[in-house]
């Protein structure tokens, strides 16, 4: 259960993660008539299904934004799971229990606000916990199918350029230009041909370039911004695939996928670059035109 929760998932909050908890609300409010609404005319029922639905759909927002700014690590896309989706999904319950109950005890002043918190609880729980797993579940099983099917038509596209990779024998084009990596201070910490670096990965206001130097992949620290660094690599061989990782497109061997992302594997290298999910989409156009 533990490693079911640590699967990537994707991070999905559009307007539908507002619109639809809102009608459901409403309908509830104006249909079923729950707290004794029944004792009241229709048109009260709809004055007060949208008022309710209003503050469902500020807590959603305000609580997951509040949340992404908070805790902008936990709440990061990139690291979300299965576990994260669920807790998130519990915090947000919990807090639009209490938000309704507080709206339904201002429109209903003589209740007792603890039977109205314990009311709405019970409800919002019996509709929404077998929905809200029905989801995670369904997004979880629809993402993972297509990034597979992402992932198998690159790898594809990948061996049928195989001629293009990195071997001993290099493409003359590239092996005569040079690539200068600078410091923030504009001062040059290396000077490499496009064939031996590798790629580079954002740490703080450092980034680390993992180029191959006398047959071994070697690391060098440099104060810049990643951002500044992609400027100076030639766009038709590097790829900005994440907010973190710039990579050579000529070492990429395979492409892989779960339902949060796209994962690289490059040549002679162990870690996995991730794709951010405002890449996947250039990814084969990158490589269509990969030099």
């Amino acid at each position: 259960m533990f490693i079911f929760f640590k699967k990537p998932h994707p991070f999905i909050f559009n307007a539908y993660s507002i619109l639809i908890p809102s009608v459901i609300t409403f309908l509830i409010i104006v249909v079923f008539a729950p707290f004794h609404f029944q004792e009241f005319g229709t048109p009260y029922r709809v004055i007060s299904g949208l008022i309710v639905s209003v503050i469902v759909a500020l807590v959603i927002v305000i609580s997951v934004k509040t949340l992404k700014k908070l805790l902008p690590k936990v709440m990061s896309e990139h690291k979300w799971t299965i576990g994260k989706e669920f807790l998130l999904v519990l915090f947000v319950v919990i807090i639009l229990i209490l938000a309704i109950s507080l709206t339904l005890f201002v429109l209903k002043p003589n209740t007792s606000f603890f039977s109205l918190i314990l009311k709405t609880a019970s409800i919002t729980i019996a509709l929404s916990i077998f929905p809200i797993l029905i989801s995670i579940l369904f997004e979880q099983y629809k993402h993972q199918r297509i990034q597979l099917q992402k992932a198998t038509a690159l790898t594809k596209s990948l061996k049928s350029r195989n001629a293009k990779l990195f071997t001993n024998t290099k493409n003359e084009a590239t092996s005569e230009q040079t690539v200068l990596i600078k410091s923030e201070k504009g001062e040059i910490e290396l000077q490499l041909s496009p064939k031996d670096l590798v790629y580079v990965k954002s740490d703080g206001n450092y980034v680390e370039i993992f180029f191959w130097d006398s047959l071994q992949i070697q690391k060098k620290l440099i104060r810049n911004r990643l951002k500044n660094i992609e400027t100076m690599l030639p766009s038709t061989i590097f790829f900005r695939s994440h907010n973190s990782f710039i990579v050579n497109g000529n070492y990429i061997i395979k492409i892989e996928g779960n339902a949060r992302n796209l994962i690289l594997h490059l040549k002679g290298i162990k870690e996995t670059i991730p794709v951010s999910r405002a890449k996947v989409s250039i990814v084969s156009s990158f490589l269509n035109n990969l030099q």
